[in-house]
């Protein structure tokens, strides 16, 4: 499953693996905003690219028509690569648009969650620092407890010793998840209640939510 049809990521990894690997809103929506920008550079760059091209090409019809042989040949040579590479260049461009227009659609739909929707985005991006690692300690505690046999790494636990929520937040959801695991049954509970409260179930139920009033605005004769 590695294809991504043109693309640098599919939908399934923007929401599971990418969104799915925050822990706040504001924390996913600030990686949205950097994939964002790296697609709509990516996209600035390839149609000069393709402005270029076309410059090529013209001078290479030109060039197709000069007495001299060598001109005329690598003129031949210039088109053939051209018209080669022109319907990879065409999907390269379909598909980074289809991503950056999903990328925008989970912005939209992660706005109504942020906390700290009313700033600037760099401090947006700055206060959600605190709780989004916070959990993301918290999440990794839980894996190496239902992975590691109840063992943290050291490195790892001292990293989250320097968090200043350790002894209030960190510390004590460690201990209620070392109490909440101890049979396979509890385990199952705990992995499914963890599994409800990740973003990208959020973002998951808004899209099919707004999918669900698209499709009825259609059938009441309301198209957005």
């Amino acid at each position: 499953m590695h294809s991504k049809n043109n693309r640098l990521n599919t939908d399934f990894q923007i929401v599971y693996f990418l969104v799915g690997s925050c822990h706040t809103a504001d924390g996913a929506y600030a990686l949205l905003c950097d994939l964002e920008e790296d697609r709509e550079s990516a996209l600035g760059a390839v149609r000069a690219s393709a402005l270029r091209t076309e410059a090529k090409r013209v001078k290479a019809e030109r060039d197709v028509q000069d007495e001299d042989e060598v001109i005329r040949l690598n003129a031949l040579a210039d088109l053939s690569e051209i018209k080669a590479s022109k319907k990879l260049t065409e999907k390269n461009i379909a598909a980074a648009d289809r991503e950056l227009e999903m990328i925008q659609k989970c912005k939209r739909l992660l706005e109504p969650h942020r906390r700290f929707v009313n700033l600037p985005l760099h401090e947006a991006h700055e206060a959600a620092q605190r709780e989004e690692w916070r959990l993301e300690f918290i999440n990794r505690a839980e894996n190496y407890l239902l992975t590691g046999g109840g063992y943290i790494p050291p490195d790892q636990y001292a990293a989250m010793r320097r968090h200043p929520d350790f002894l209030t937040i960190i510390e004590p959801s460690i201990e209620l998840t070392k109490g909440a695991i101890r049979t396979d049954q509890s385990r199952r509970d705990f992995l499914r209640k963890s599994e409800k409260q990740s973003i990208p179930n959020t973002l998951l139920l808004n899209l099919i939510k707004e999918e669900v009033e698209k499709l009825e605005a259609t059938q009441h004769g309301h198209p957005n």
